[in-house]
């Protein structure tokens, strides 16, 4: 190893690399990463690291914020930089005749002058990094010498690795976690390291544990969530599993030492201070804690609101000042300082020093939610959401709200059979009432960042047909008001648009098309338009409906029939059969049928709409079977008899003298009296619970309002 970089670094500075120029890495997880990285460190040069999992347009932002004398690319990734990098190193593939070879800067014989190896460190530049980009646009973090080599020292003061361990990685050895904890520190100690695939697997990662007998593995935790899941290795080495780059649930510890049989700790750091907390070896440790400040880092807690310090046991901005902090961010080519007048770099996260000096991080200032003036930490529910058997992954955000100002909402992983009202119940026995969940959304998965921090999962996309007038504007609205993205279709124009004025100063979006539902062939088209537009499909929901010619049955034509028919029932089903290969492929979907019984109760003259819908009913029934091993839902949806559409113009007009539109009054009249009206509220609130995934458990049965709501 020291061969190989020591002959890189030789062959760089022969092309003409001068101290302090950027050479880019664009290089996946493996030992040319680890080789290119110190090889360029050792030539005098400052490494730039690029996103493999980024694109084209990235990289070459990247070049332009930090032009580079040098690029060092894998060649499966297919980047050919764009001028003006004069040295192109490419590592596999076939070079350019322009290009180096990589093999012409590591030959075999490994021939490199390691005595060229010692460079002056100290405050120069080392590494440029990306922030997490969790609040912005992402920064290029300046990372000196000095922060490298005074974290090491200060991480081995908690947390040693001998020469007989052997470490593995589940992260980027790019970022800072998998770079400071895995790569530099088993490089320092002389321990084997073992690089694992860029893509996580789980059962590979097990394996390799196994086969390499892995000592110390240190990984984040979604890693931890998918080993949990897991039956344990029957046999492994471990003696320590170390999680960082995200909050840890506790939930998701326990279940891992019982699997594994060893610790499981935390650290805490960030690119812009390195490691700034670690559990340490020896001692005892706190469930939920993230260790103890590392030794030459001092801690301030500091109240955001009055700039105070925070009284002692009460959670407040962790301020810190070390040898491991940047000394800043680059900006069109100058360092930009982060420190304060007396050297403080504030954190933004949300901290409290616990018993045993142990550190706690209680949340981040930015994601706080302001539930009616209460401040709500997204961290803590997640933390309680974890904990509940049928939860396998949890993010907590705040979603806008004109009377709360921010409503706590969570997005959760769970088994179908699991009930979201469940899981409501559940966090609400742990914590105060204004810290409750007050929206659950049920999510194929939690998206990670590249250092495994959980972000928001994307807007759900909702297609409905309808949703110009009645039931369906205050569905589409209902979705819209909560950010996700609407996309109806139908034939009045002038309704539709309608909608689109009433939802506009919603966070969500609404967009919708025209298209005649009695045409199949327009169905299909509408929903390849619906694909194209919202990027996708994840709720369908059949709305659209012919509430039945007025006058007796015994009136209406086979034509009047078959178009009722033709909405209700046949549009419905060429828009499943349309949606669902898409769903079915991604293993996520809801459809939703929106039915009624009201139509056979009293109204004789609706008989083609109560068929019609009771056909529908069926079809939901029938399309369970086919679907429940493929992750889509599909739920026939009563919201009732509510006192809008065609059942408020009824109320609005009064008797007209005619026997059947006389006796829809009379109906609704008693229904009325009689308290058999659901409120619009309710039936809008059980309308997004349902596409959230709240009756997902009911995947294939016909569902009411009380079935959703319950008692709430």
């Amino acid at each position: 190893m020291i061969a190989s970089v020591a002959s890189l670094a030789e062959g760089l500075r022969s092309s003409g690399l001068a101290a302090g120029d950027v050479v880019a890495i664009l290089v996946t997880n493996s030992a040319e990463f680890v080789i290119a990285y110190h090889g360029v460190l050792a030539a005098g040069g400052v490494v730039l690291v690029l996103d493999p999992r980024a694109g084209e347009q990235e990289w070459n932002s990247d070049l332009a914020q930090c032009p580079a004398v040098a690029i060092i690319v894998e060649s499966e990734l297919g980047y050919r930089p764009p001028p003006p990098v004069p040295t192109v190193v490419r590592i596999g593939g076939v070079a350019l005749d322009d290009e180096i070879p990589w093999s012409r800067f590591t030959p075999p014989d490994r021939s490199g002058r390691t005595d060229l190896l010692p460079i002056a460190g100290g405050a120069r530049p080392a590494v440029l990094m990306s922030s997490s980009g969790t609040q912005g646009r992402p920064k290029k973090i300046v990372v000196t010498h000095h922060n490298l080599a005074a974290g090491l020292v200060q991480i081995e003061q908690v947390h040693r690795l001998s020469p007989s361990d052997t470490v593995t990685s589940a992260g980027p050895l790019r970022h800072i976690y998998g770079m400071q904890m895995a790569m530099n520190a088993a490089l320092r100690a002389g321990a084997s390291l073992v690089i694992g695939p860029t893509r996580f697997d789980r059962e590979a990662f097990l394996e390799l544990l196994a086969e390499h007998e892995v000592t110390v593995a240190y990984v984040v935790p979604s890693v931890l969530a998918e080993v949990a899941a897991l039956e344990p290795p029957s046999s492994h080495a471990l003696r320590l599993v170390v999680s960082g780059g995200a909050p840890l649930p506790t939930a998701v510890a326990v279940k891992c030492e019982e699997a594994l049989h060893v610790p499981v700790v935390q650290g805490f750091g960030m690119t812009e201070a390195g490691c700034v907390s670690f559990t340490p070896d020896e001692g005892e440790r706190s469930v939920g804690a993230v260790g103890v400040v590392l030794p030459g880092t001092d801690a301030r807690f500091v109240d955001p609101a009055s700039g105070s310090d925070a009284p002692q046991g009460q959670p407040g901005e962790l301020w810190l000042r070390g040898p491991q902090i940047t000394p800043g961010y680059l900006e069109g080519g100058r360092i930009t300082g982060v420190h304060d007048d007396d050297g403080w770099f504030r954190t933004g996260d949300l901290a409290v020093l616990g018993q045993g000096g142990q550190l706690h991080i209680t949340g981040r200032i930015k994601s706080l939610i302001k539930y009616k003036g209460h401040q709500v930490s997204p961290a803590e529910l997640e933390d309680v959401l974890m904990s509940h058997p049928g939860v396998h992954d949890a993010f907590v955000a705040g979603q806008p709200d004109s009377a709360a100002g921010e409503l706590p909402k969570a997005y959760v992983v769970t088994d179908r059979a699991t009930s979201l009202e469940d899981v409501r119940a559940h966090v609400a026995a742990h914590v105060p009432s204004h810290k409750r969940v007050r929206v659950l959304e049920r999510v194929r998965e939690i998206p990670r960042s590249n250092t495994g921090k959980s972000v928001r999962p994307p807007a759900l996309r909702v297609f409905v047909t309808g949703g110009g007038r009645g039931l369906g504007r205050e569905f589409s609205r209902s979705v819209v008001a909560a950010g996700g993205s609407v996309l109806a279709v139908g034939r009045d124009h002038a309704a539709l648009a309608s909608t689109a004025a009433a939802v506009a100063d919603l966070p969500g979006q609404f967009q919708f098309r025209l298209a005649d539902l009695r045409n199949a062939a327009a169905v299909e088209t509408a929903v390849r338009t619906g694909e194209q537009v919202l990027g996708g499909i994840d709720v369908l929901v059949n709305n659209a409906g012919i509430a039945g010619p007025l006058g007796p049955a015994w009136q209406v034509d086979a034509e009047k029939w078959r178009a009722v028919f033709d909405i209700n029932l046949i549009a419905a089903h060429q828009a499943i059969h349309s949606a669902l290969p898409a769903m079915t492929e991604r293993g996520f979907g809801r459809l939703i049928n929106i039915v009624s019984r009201a139509g056979l109760v009293g109204w004789p003259g609706a008989s083609a709409y109560a068929v019609s819908k009771a056909a529908l009913i069926a079809l939901t029934a029938n399309l369970y079977g086919e679907l429940r091993e493929t992750g889509v839902s599909v739920i026939a949806f009563d919201p009732g008899l509510v006192d809008i559409g065609i059942t408020r113009a009824h109320l609005d007009r009064g008797r007209v003298g005619d026997p059947f539109s006389d006796r829809v009054l009379d109906f609704a009249l008693r229904k009325r009296e009689n308290g058999g009206f659901t409120p619009l509220v309710d039936a809008v609130a059980a309308f997004s619970s349902v596409v959230m995934g709240g009756a997902d458990q009911h995947s294939g049965e016909y569902v009411t309002v009380t079935d959703v709501l319950g008692a709430c």
